[in-house]
């Protein structure tokens, strides 16, 4: 036992369970990512039929969990609200994609065991126990192998680099995929380099069976032949290899492989393998063809963006700490050369294939957070290699040890007041997230869903009885009913309602979402309509901007210049050309709704229309919603015989509303509505 607790293996734990300990206590103040909701059913309906042979929950009960928290003493019978009656094994087999489902069936494993048999955490908590377990192991992995090549102070700095990292501490605590996924690639990295070191079959059948966890995560491992062959190449060279005795070893890798993947995804056991062959469309299609960044962060076709988002994401000590990793790397003689070649090929590799003309990244880099475990290591050998030069300066090497420890209070200092905003971190050479958001840098703000769970907590805090709320954007998997106040009305079961935003009826609700550079907004009249009309009632900010707002659609929180009453009033005069019907209101008007109502005999279904609007005739304004598009409650503003398109208090003198054909209903004389907005 002694000489286990003097281990390296040890050391490694004790870091492991510091950083565990650190996320499991502050899982209460986060919430969950907006692409959780479906890995999370998929893990349940999958580990259900895997646990009692069943498709559905036919035999569980059905319960009402808003207010409850998941809190496993406020309900009746401990169900998981992700044990969904429509999204159930029965869909998954026939309807699966994306990407694979082992991370979520492990997190339901862990609601399993935790919240349903034994209730001693929540609902959702005993999800997010799985992510902060997976992430503990990426701890230990990096802080064993710094132990293993480069010693006690190196390991201690790239675990302090690892826990201050802002993304990661964040994301450890409700991101399903990416940090399990850069646990899995780093463990098998791990336990290949002990099996290269003892020649041990366990070691390479552990070394399987991370690559097989990874792969049932995310295909992202599958980029880790790209690290390690020329590793092997560098790393044996001159020497000759009997790759015939390895092929016992590959016919065995590839059956743990297969065996975990294939047979924890039943979806693959039906249709084998062309639905194999569509999760790797799926990939292509994700990996592949869109720009989401402003033309300017490509250069001859690759995308800088990547680097940027490290560049001003990452703080500074750590940058600095790499920067010396990397020399120290290059000026290495000794045996750490491979393994620091090694390393940078982990650093490189992950971002380079997002960085390559053609290929695609959004929302940051968290999707290809693999890079961080070398991150990490490179900065504690940096560091090492600091107090080695600064030795050579006749400056004692514990003192620059000490004095290299003590200055992460900083980072530390930093996650903790960010606390639970940390993914939104920005660092001083941006000028923090205000300076990111001066440039508006893409993504800056963005919490991935994390900042809906604050909103909500003010809501259930500040609000009145049978509060009426909507989300802007998002939709119930981003905000779900279980935290939400027994009282408050969510899901409307009024007719005619899909959801409470009444637009300029006023009707009091509170409106929330989150406030960041989203290049995938839709539903454009509620955005200009709660920024044109409404003062927010409530702000979450962080370092100063604003990532989430409330808003409460009444008299009182609008806008004093905006507080118009909606009166009809008669267009002067209308006629078609061709496709297109134009209204001339015959005075410039403060235009609010125009409803059209027509027949559908003897013309085409209206398909689809757009509207705009001009003061002169001659500068036409194209509004971002459509036709079909759902504004007002939810509901789409085309029906059968009835178009009814609302605006943000749009300024116009003339309507002209392009219809899909010369002969469609919608432009065979209708009879015309319009609503515009007049000073009380």
């Amino acid at each position: 036992m002694y000489k286990f607790l003097n281990s390296k293996s040890a050391l490694a734990l004790v870091a492991a369970l510091v950083f565990f300990i650190a996320a499991f206590f502050t899982l209460s103040g986060y919430g969950i990512s907006w692409d959780e909701t479906i890995h999370f059913r998929r893990g349940q309906a999958y580990l259900n039929y895997f646990l009692t042979g069943q498709l559905n929950y036919e035999k569980l009960p059905i319960l009402n969990l808003q207010g409850t928290d998941g809190d496993p003493s406020k309900v009746e019978y401990r169900r998981s609200l992700y044990q969904n009656d429509f999204h159930n094994g029965e869909f998954f087999i026939k309807n699966d994609s994306g990407h694979p489902p082992l991370n979520g069936i492990l997190a339901a494993l862990s609601n399993y065991v935790f919240f349903q048999k034994f209730g001693v955490l929540g609902d959702i908590q005993s999800h997010h126990l799985f992510n902060i377990l997976a992430a503990s192991l990426l701890v230990f992995v990096v802080v064993s192998m710094a132990l293993e090549y480069f010693g006690a102070f190196a390991a201690v700095i790239s675990f302090l680099v690892l826990f201050t990292y802002p993304l990661f501490f964040a994301e450890a605590h409700f991101n399903i995929k990416d940090p399990p996924e850069a646990a899995f690639f780093a463990a098998t990295i791990w336990a290949f380099l002990k099996y290269l070191r003892k020649g041990s079959l366990g070691w390479i059948i552990i070394t399987f069976i991370f690559f097989a966890l990874g792969l049932g995560t995310k295909f992202n491992v599958l980029f880790l032949p790209l690290i390690v062959a020329p590793y092997l190449s560098f790393r044996y060279r001159g020497l000759n290899f009997n790759l015939k005795r390895y092929i016992p070893i590959s016919v065995l890798g590839l059956a743990i492989i297969s065996v975990i993947f294939v047979g924890s995804w039943p979806y693959l056991w039906q249709n084998f393998p062309a639905n194999l062959f569509s999760i790797f469309e799926f990939y292509k299609g994700i990996g592949t063809g869109t720009n989401y960044q402003p033309e300017n962060f490509f250069i001859l076709g690759f995308n800088t963006y990547p680097l940027l988002w490290i560049l001003f994401t990452t703080p500074p000590l750590t940058l600095v700490f790499l920067i010396f990793g990397l020399l120290a790397v290059f000026l290495s003689k000794g045996g750490n050369k491979p393994f620091g070649f090694l390393l940078i090929l982990w650093l490189i590799i992950p971002i380079l294939r997002v960085t390559l003309p053609g290929s695609t990244i959004y929302g940051g880099i968290r999707q290809v957070l693999e890079f961080l475990p070398a991150m990490a290591l490179l900065s504690g050998f940096g560091a090492w290699q600091l107090c080695l030069w600064f030795k050579n300066k006749k400056i004692p090497i514990l003192a620059t040890q000490i004095i290299l420890v003590l200055i992460f209070v900083w980072p530390v200092f930093v996650i903790t007041k960010l606390h639970p905003n940390e993914n939104v971190y920005f660092n001083s050479l941006i000028g923090g997230l205000p300076g990111a958001k001066e440039l508006n840098f893409p993504s800056w703000g963005n919490s991935f869903g994390n900042a809906y769970y604050q909103g909500i907590k003010w809501i259930n805090a500040n609000t009145e009885q049978d509060a009426k709320v909507v989300l802007l954007q998002g939709t119930l998997a981003n905000a779900p009913l279980i935290y939400f106040r027994p009282d408050i009305k969510y899901i409307p079961d009024e007719p005619g309602k899909k959801n409470y935003f009444s637009g300029i009826n006023r009707e009091g609700e509170y409106i929330m979402e989150l406030t960041f550079n989203d290049t995938g907004k839709d539903f454009f009249y509620r955005w200009e309509y709660v920024d044109k009309f409404l003062n927010p009632v409530y702000e979450l900010k962080v370092d100063g901007v604003a990532i989430l707002k409330i808003w409460k659609n009444d008299l009182k929180n609008t806008k004093e210049e905006m507080r118009l009453t909606p009166g009809t009033v008669s267009p002067i005069k209308t006629y078609v050309d061709n496709q297109f019907l134009y209204i001339d209101l015959g005075k410039e008007q403060v235009i609010s709704n125009i409803e059209l109502k027509f027949s559908q005999k003897d013309c085409l279904s209206l398909r689809t229309a757009f509207i705009e609007t001009s003061l002169d005739r001659v500068i036409w304004n194209a509004e971002k919603d459509a036709i079909p598009q759902n504004q007002i409650f939810g509901n789409p503003n085309l029906e059968s015989e009835r178009v009814s398109f609302h605006f943000a208090g749009r300024s116009a003198k003339y309507i002209r509303v392009a219809a899909d054909n010369k002969d469609s209903c919608l432009i065979n004389n209708p009879e015309i509505i319009l609503t515009s907005l007049e000073s009380n």
